[in-house]
């Protein structure tokens, strides 16, 4: 996790579009970490698991962010897994080439 301060222009970057949402005081959103891609400083923050912990260390998945506003959110409509399960399949293999000695 990083954290930014200051003024200026914040780019960042996602897989998929993002989606920015507003938590009202006290309102409660839980979202997979892989979909999380920004929240205000006066958000509260929980990371939960809710797979059995072989399954959190061995895969990654199986973590949820529960956010207490408020503040603002944003959540991206991918994941990086998800992302790269679509991708990896798709790469070529490499190709080994043998010279004829010329």
């Amino acid at each position: 996790m990083l954290r930014v301060s200051g003024t200026g222009t914040l780019i960042i970057s996602s897989y998929g579009a993002i989606h920015p949402m507003e938590l009202n005081a006290g309102e409660k959103y839980i979202v997979d970490t892989g979909h999380l891609v920004t929240f205000e400083e006066q958000i509260d923050y929980d990371v939960k698991k809710v797979a059995g912990w072989k399954s959190t260390l061995f895969s990654g998945e199986g973590l949820v962010a529960e956010l207490t506003g408020p503040g603002k959110i944003n959540l991206q409509s991918r994941s990086q897994d998800s992302f790269l399960s679509w991708l990896i399949p798709r790469i070529p293999k490499q190709t080994t080439y043998v010279s004829s000695g010329n």
